[in-house]
């Protein structure tokens, strides 16, 4: 486990993702979706930038409307919405003017670009197309045969044995069954938008037990569909799906088999001196998405990897992490004896079959042979895998790395992590904490707002490894 966050050095260049402009330009640059982005190099330089655009906007642009509403009729407006309410910010996650729609479902954010939706998807459970209708709601899906059911004439129109909000295709979809579950809108006006309303708890996608993520990949051309990283399916066979199998590096990776992503030219996680793996495309043009410290919401290297792709998962299965590069052949370890000598121990690499490593068990310990490549992180764009944090692969902290008491710690945790013997309640909530192991410990950085799934999130932005940020692709 790395033992400290580790920050780049500094700041650099812009991010060039539509989104961040948006959320930047109605915050003022300050808020979760703010900050300044990284240049493309991840090599160290400081990047100069000399540009002396201090846009001296001098326009005094004296706003000095003064509408003081003179409407004196004598009705008893009796609209909860305060009058001073600023209007809706989209792309921030928060319902700002206060009339229960978020962000691109708000009207007022409909001519944004970055509200322009894709084609709707009838059965994925989300507004794909943003005008406030899903799946079977929408009227394009009028034609599909499972959508032929009427949600309010009590009557079993598509044969399924289930009438009105019993059906599926109605409960969690149409509003006269109460919240729907992938609009962005507080539909039965209880406070709880979408997967935070307990009525949505087993709708799913986009909700549901097993937490598929139902982010769409239409890449290439493909017909839109539920990409193979976010689907809850484990397309691969290889025992672990979505975000618990180490080919996924994010809910928009559509190839679960490799470390590929789906995305025409992009790469397969070859190890590049400059290159990231994480960000959807080749080459270093936007790789300070990769490695941004001053706005964690836009670093999209998921907890416990560098921007290179070194990352500590746990290879051989017994709970610890090991420091590796997740390209390649690197797949989890067998069991010892079933394929040649991998998982088997080793002292160095000649004990190993070829092609293979010795790894050092939670880096330090007993060697094993293994198609994972030991490394070393990147420090300066580390993304640890901290105690409390989901982290790629599947993998988080054991209990001996987060309690037990630390030097000079109490109550079995570490110094200045504070105890929770009663559970989260003791935990501050306000800096994302959760009770992990009985000591608090925060999900995602401040600021940035933790997930499960990737509708939890603004529109526009992923849940990666727990945590909302600003999609790359």
């Amino acid at each position: 486990m790395a033992a400290h966050e580790h920050r780049c050095a500094e700041e650099r260049g812009r991010a060039g993702l539509l989104l961040l402009s948006i959320a930047a330009i109605a915050v003022g640059c300050g808020g979760s979706g703010s900050g300044g982005g990284m240049d493309g190099g991840l090599d160290g330089s400081a990047d100069a930038d000399t540009d002396a655009d201090a846009d001296a906007d001098t326009d005094a642009d004296a706003d000095t409307d003064t509408d003081t509403d003179t409407d004196t009729d004598a009705d008893t407006d009796t609209d909860t919405i305060p009058d001073d309410l600023p209007g809706e910010i989209c792309g921030n996650g928060v319902d700002d003017d206060g009339d229960g729609m978020l962000d691109c479902a708000d009207p007022e954010c409909k001519a944004e670009p970055a509200c322009q939706g894709e084609a709707e998807i009838c059965d994925d459970g989300l507004d794909n197309d943003f005008d406030t209708r899903v799946d079977c709601a929408d009227s394009d899906c009028s034609n599909q045969i499972y959508c032929q059911e009427d949600c309010d004439n009590n009557a079993d129109d598509n044969g399924d044995g289930l009438t009105d909000c019993s059906d599926p295709i109605c409960k969690g979809i149409d509003p006269v069954c109460g919240e729907v579950c992938g609009d962005g809108i507080d539909n039965d006006e209880d406070g709880k938008i979408d997967c935070a309303d307990e009525d949505c708890a087993d709708k799913d996608p986009p909700c549901g037990n097993n937490q598929s993520d139902g982010t769409t990949c239409a890449y290439g051309g493909d017909e839109p569909h539920t990409c193979s990283c976010a689907d809850g399916i484990d397309n691969d066979s290889d025992g672990k799906t979505d975000t618990g199998d180490i080919h996924c590096f994010g809910p928009f990776d559509d190839d679960e088999g490799d470390y590929a992503t789906g995305i025409p030219g992009d790469n397969k996680g070859s190890k590049g001196n400059k290159e990231c793996p994480f960000d959807g495309n080749s080459g270093i043009g936007n790789d300070g998405v990769c490695c941004n410290p001053a706005d964690p919401s836009q670093n999209v290297t998921p907890n416990g990897c560098d921007s290179q792709a070194c990352c500590e998962i746990d290879v051989n299965g017994n709970g610890t992490g090991e420091h590796v590069y997740v390209f390649g052949e690197c797949v989890f370890a067998p069991t010892c004896g079933s394929d040649g000598k991998h998982n088997c121990p080793c002292a160095d690499v000649t004990a190993c079959d070829p092609g293979q490593y010795c790894v050092k068990d939670d880096d330090s310990g007993q060697g094993f042979c293994s198609t994972c490549e030991p490394c070393t992180s990147k420090e300066e764009c580390e993304n640890p895998c901290s105690c409390g944090e989901a982290c790629f692969g599947g993998f988080t902290q054991p209990e001996s790395e987060c309690g037990g008491g630390g030097d000079g710690g109490t109550d079995g945790c570490p110094l200045g992590v504070t105890a929770c013997p009663d559970g989260v309640g003791d935990c501050n909530a306000a800096n994302n904490e959760q009770c992990v192991s009985g000591c608090c410990y925060p999900e995602c950085p401040q600021g940035v707002d933790p997930c499960d799934i990737s509708s939890d999130c603004p529109t526009g932005w992923l849940c990666i490894t727990g945590c909302c940020i600003v999609s790359p692709v």
